[in-house]
């Protein structure tokens, strides 16, 4: 596969969802309707991802929640019938034993539950509309139709949690492994949180760690590599203490600074398809919005690049904009404008300090400097 193939494709089946939850950019949103994808829309999509060498990865994920989607198990299977492998970002709330048995049948890879509580009142202080009992209920029940069906073992469709991280719940991340095996998941994708609202940016857990020199790489401060150790009474306030001094953190030689100005999407292939057919570079871009960092607004206007309604997906992965785009972000030529400090310059993503007038510019991005995941 070439360095610039698609690898995998969020499609946003719809931007309607059954909950409210505390963190989501839904809550900001001003003009934006909500509403699943036109089915004629969908399949044209699945026709043009025919015309690329090997079909990449589509994980059903945006800000909605795909289960709500009219014909979401017609959606599965003609995503399955190209060969692709299919993955989904879900509450859980839908996952009736049908839909875990039409999940297997239909022989989806991979499920990524958003859990960000394991309590209920922690859990339903934050996913608004929610049940926890239910969740974990539905989770269970899908892990035991799997050892029943296939027997014990890293069986389809493999459960991963996704959660969010912020000074509400960040008590319960101890207790996530346990959730995880009570219900088969096999994964936990932990990041933080982005403060849509000025109320989230007290909710943030990495305003120190925006400046860490740990986190840093750089000829004017010295590198220290640590070896695996206890993490103890004993190694816990040492390792504190260095971790707040002024030095590059290593461990085993594998870099903290490892994915400073990284941006999995670019560097990995990724691409989005909004429910209206537009193309979008990554979740981020997807729409405009304002992110309360470091005491200032930031206000994030929507990028796209073609409409599948209108072009083919291969052409419009492979014009010289996209192409241009991709290169661009994985040089990363941007001013360091998320943890310069706040900028009283540029409060758009138009242009920086470094003289990038190409927009976007990507520096103040929290995905590209490790601060966030996507599932």
């Amino acid at each position: 596969m070439s360095a610039d193939a698609l690898t995998k494709l969020y499609v946003e089946l719809t931007t309607a969802c059954n909950l409210d939850c505390v963190m989501c950019v839904r809550r900001t949103w001003r003009d934006e309707g909500y509403g699943p994808m036109d089915w004629a829309l969908y399949q044209r999509l699945i026709e043009q991802l025919r015309a690329f060498p090997t079909p990449p990865v589509i994980h059903f994920g945006g800000y909605g929640e795909p289960m709500t989607y009219p014909r979401f198990l017609e959606a599965i299977e003609l995503a399955k019938s190209i060969g692709a492998r299919v993955e989904m970002t879900t509450n859980g709330t839908l996952l009736t034993p049908d839909m875990a048995q039409a999940l297997i049948d239909l022989d989806v890879d991979k499920i990524m539950v958003s859990i960000d509580g394991v309590s209920p009142e922690v859990y339903g202080d934050i996913r608004v509309h929610s049940d926890f009992k239910k969740v974990i209920g539905n989770f269970v029940e899908l892990f035991r139709r799997k050892v029943s069906q296939r027997g014990r073992g890293l069986h389809k469709p493999i459960v991963g949690i996704a959660f969010v991280a912020m000074k509400r719940n960040i008590a319960d991340l101890p207790r996530l492994p346990q959730l995880a095996h009570f219900i088969g998941a096999s994964e936990i994708k932990v990041s933080n949180v982005v403060p849509y609202y000025p109320q989230l940016a007290d909710e943030i857990l990495y305003d120190r760690a925006l400046y860490s020199l740990a986190y840093r790489s750089s000829p004017a401060i010295p590198d220290m590599s640590l070896p695996k150790m206890n993490l103890d009474d004993a190694t816990y306030p040492a390792l504190k203490e260095v971790f707040d001094s002024t030095v590059s953190l290593s461990w085993k030689q594998s870099s903290l600074n490892r994915y400073n100005d990284y941006c999995e999407f670019t560097q990995q292939g990724y691409a989005v398809i909004r429910r209206d057919g537009a193309v979008a570079p990554c979740l981020e871009l997807m729409r405009d919005h304002t992110v309360y960092l470091l005491g200032r607004p930031q206000h994030v206007t929507h990028y796209t690049l073609g409409d599948v309604s209108q072009q083919s997906l291969r052409d419009i992965w492979e014009s010289p904009e996209y192409s241009d785009f991709r290169r661009r972000v994985r040089e990363f030529p941007y001013s360091p404008c998320l943890t310069c400090g706040g900028c009283e310059r540029f409060e758009e993503n138009f242009q920086d300090c470094n003289e990038n007038n190409v927009f976007p510019v990507c520096g103040r991005c929290p995905w590209a400097q490790g601060f966030v995941q996507c599932p």
